[in-house]
């Protein structure tokens, strides 16, 4: 392996995996398996260090953590060494997921009220002399002291786990369905290079090829057999990314490095037995590039032969050429028979499919006994088209047939635009304008009903679920999808997910960086989405919507922070609907250029009092490292009180004024509907009704459920892990 991703996998262990995705923590040589499997009498040795562990759940709690029962009692059997210990394992990993790692001077100490009370003199005079000074200059507060407040805050409970659960996890994310993010990748080679293999449970069917080739490209350097691993030509193409540091989604170009002669060599062997001109052709202009790294007209005639006509801008033999072209002559039964070939190709070309279908076609005999009604019955072309595509509908997997059912809940209505997320590691979000005519009110519920009835039939399959209680607010949290651009954070959920804010009623927005000028800024935003007002380096406050930025700083070689606090009720009684919390570059690289950003935010029922950064009520904390200058991490709905997650990168329009909300305000609110208005994703909802449906029996409250699927509870939103692998499976 080479030795960028050798350093990040060297920032992981078994405690900051255990941490970071089951809130949990285990001890080598200190607890055994076999004592962790009742859960109870985890330790005997005869000491009592109650106090010390009592001291060490109580900075936890400074953090916004709380030791499970289970941690506490075990903790106070350990020495002060183990403690200690116990104490290196839990407080840096969990001050990093809070962003209390780092020391937070904002330009005005004394925020909030200082913003408030200044005049605007002080504020111009200040920032004209911060930029002359291209940021070397600050004013000279003195940091007042901070009264105490009470804050009530939501703790995350650490419990205790084994080396048996943190193993599951590997075996989780090889089990999912989806793209995987990036940290989770470097977890996969953690495994692969840290834990004996033998210890590991490799499924028998590893469903995703990303993750897949990323298993045989480790081992392909550990010398081992990949051939179970190699199933087409495009595996062989992720394998040689990965290995040369590039994306395995294929979606950027990427410098292939140079091979030892072994690799070549078996890279080329594995090819010849899968290779075919329509994979090849797929990919042309990486493959042009992979031939001449693993010099192929050594070691295969075949492939060199392929790779001959690739070079040579040769025509490759095409599925997908005969597809376009039935389709492009009107030829739909041609399309049809090749498509139900490719089941999984069927359903992507399905909604195309039925808008080639004109209306009120057939012989006279069928149109006759068509009803005169404008077109609202299926014409016979479509009905053909939907029942060529049902009787092939269980060969699609699970997560396909679930994306198209959401797409086609929206299928009613026109479409003029609609947001898309370009394959690879990129959280852009594109906007997509064509027109697309609504689809037949009674062909869309025939498709939906057959779908259904598939994926019932399918889940019915598994194991029974019992008596199960669904949560309505799972209606307004999407079936997860493309995570392999999900950002780092202190949880993780799928974009379009909402979640319940809380009572106060001051957010604070925080961002902290270290490098050039990144800018914070909120956007405020009525019910059409409009831009009502902003808060940033243009506007350093707004006393109409009681909204106050903490000063902007231009410069941070060794990190600076920013904060904006929003008085909910004030700017919901202006008339705004929307928050949107937007981190901008300036000037200068992309935010994956920077050592270090990262941005959150925090509720706050006494915004003057306790100090600025509060780790116990960071809602949320994430890295940002998008290959961009704009994103949007979250959007709140100020009326109902609620974070819209989003996590996307916006393309930047920089004009004279500025990278700012300015000279990007189309580009938000476009995007801002667009997030909004997502009701074109299936629900978690929906997901685990089809699932209750088909396994077990829905109930009407959690006291009598024997499984239960809600936002805090049970199966939740952020158990993404579990719901690709066991859900989406």
């Amino acid at each position: 392996m080479n030795a960028t991703r050798n350093t990040t996998t060297n920032t992981l262990n078994k405690n900051t995996i255990a941490l970071n995705k089951l809130d949990a923590v285990v001890f080598d040589g200190t607890i055994l398996d076999a004592g962790i499997t009742e859960k109870t009498k985890i330790y005997t040795a005869p000491i009592d260090n109650f106090v010390a562990a009592l001291t060490l759940n109580a900075e936890l709690m400074n953090l916004g953590f709380i030791m499970s029962a289970q941690l506490l009692n075990t903790a106070k059997t350990l020495s002060e060494v183990q403690l200690t210990r116990l104490a290196q394992e839990l407080i840096p990993p969990l001050q990093k997921r809070k962003g209390s790692h780092v020391n937070y001077q904002p330009m005005y100490p004394n925020f909030p009220e200082q913003m408030i009370d200044a005049s605007d003199v002080e504020l111009y005079f200040n920032a004209i002399r911060h930029y002359w000074s291209a940021g070397q200059w600050t004013p000279n507060y003195r940091a007042l002291p901070r009264a105490y407040a009470f804050e009530a805050n939501k703790f995350i409970e650490i419990g205790l786990t084994t080396n048996t659960e943190i193993n599951a996890i590997f075996t989780k994310l090889l089990q999912s369905n989806d793209s995987i993010a990036e940290d989770d990748k470097q977890t996969l080679e953690w495994f692969m290079l840290n834990v004996d293999n033998t210890q590991l449970i490799f499924p028998g069917d590893i469903p995703f090829a990303e993750n897949k080739c990323i298993i045989a490209a480790i081992l392909l350097a550990q010398d081992k057999d990949i051939s179970p691993l190699v199933k087409t030509a495009t595996d062989i193409l992720r394998i040689a990314t990965y290995l040369s540091e590039g994306d395995v989604s294929l979606a950027q170009n990427v410098q292939y490095v140079s091979l030892p002669r072994s690799l070549r060599k078996t890279l080329t062997l594995q090819l010849a037995r899968v290779i075919n001109e329509e994979d090849i052709g797929r990919h042309r202009n990486k493959w042009v590039r992979l031939f001449h790294n693993l010099h192929v007209g050594e070691y295969s005639e075949k492939v060199y032969a392929i790779a001959k006509k690739a070079r040579n801008n040769q025509a490759l033999e095409s599925f997908y050429g005969r597809v376009e072209y039935a389709i492009n002559t009107n030829n739909l039964p041609a399309a049809i028979n090749l498509l139900k070939s490719r089941p999984g190709e069927f359903g992507r070309k399905l909604d195309l499919l039925l808008r080639l279908t004109p209306q009120k076609k057939g012989n006279r005999l069928q149109r006759l006994m068509q009803k005169a009604d404008n077109g609202t019955q299926p014409n016979f072309q479509q009905n053909h088209i939907v029942d060529a595509f049902l009787s092939i509908a269980d060969k699609i997997p699970t997560r396909n047939l679930l994306q198209l059912l959401g797409h086609l809940h929206r299928r009613n209505l026109d479409i003029d635009k609609r947001v898309v997320f370009p394959k690879g590691n990129t959280q852009r979000a594109i906007i997509v304008r064509k027109n697309m005519k609504a689809l037949n009110k009674d062909t869309l519920a025939t498709l939906i009903v057959g779908i259904k009835h598939t994926l019932t039939k399918r889940f019915s399959e598994e194991a029974p679920l019992g008596k199960v209680w669904i949560d309505p607010d799972l209606m307004d949290c999407p079936v997860p999808s493309q995570q392999r651009s999900a950002s780092k954070g202190l949880f993780s959920v799928a974009r379009g997910t909402r979640l319940p804010i809380g009572d106060d009623n001051t957010l604070r927005l925080f961002v902290y960086w270290v490098g050039r000028d990144i800018d914070l800024s909120a956007s405020f935003h009525n019910e059409d989405f409009s831009l009502m007002e902003q808060v940033s380096y243009t506007n350093l406050r707004s006393r109409g919507y009681q909204t106050y930025h903490s000063g902007d700083i231009t410069s941070a070689p060794n990190g600076a922070c920013e904060f904006i606090d929003i008085t909910i009720d004030a700017a919901v009684e202006r008339g705004a609907r929307y928050l949107a919390m937007n981190v901008l570059v300036y000037c200068g690289p992309t935010f994956s250029e920077h050592d270090t950003c990262f941005a959150g935010w925090m509720t706050r029922s006494t915004p003057n009092s306790n100090e600025v950064f509060s780790p116990k009520s960071v809602q949320q904390k994430i890295d940002i490292r998008a290959n961009g200058h704009n994103v949007i991490p979250v959007i709140f709905d100020l009326k109902l009180r609620k974070a819209i997650w989003t996590d996307i990168c916006l393309p930047k329009h920089s004009q004279w004024s500025g990278n700012n909300i300015e000279s990007n305000r189309a580009s938000i609110e476009e995007r801002i509907e667009a997030i909004v208005d997502s009701t074109h994703k299936l629900s978690l909802y929906e997901l685990f009704e089809m699932h209750a449906a088909a396994r077990g029996n829905i109930v009407t409250t959690r006291e009598e459920a024997d499984q239960e699927f809600s936002i805090s509870k049970g199966v939740t939103p952020f158990h993404i892990d579990d719901i690709n692998c066991e859900y989406i499976g």
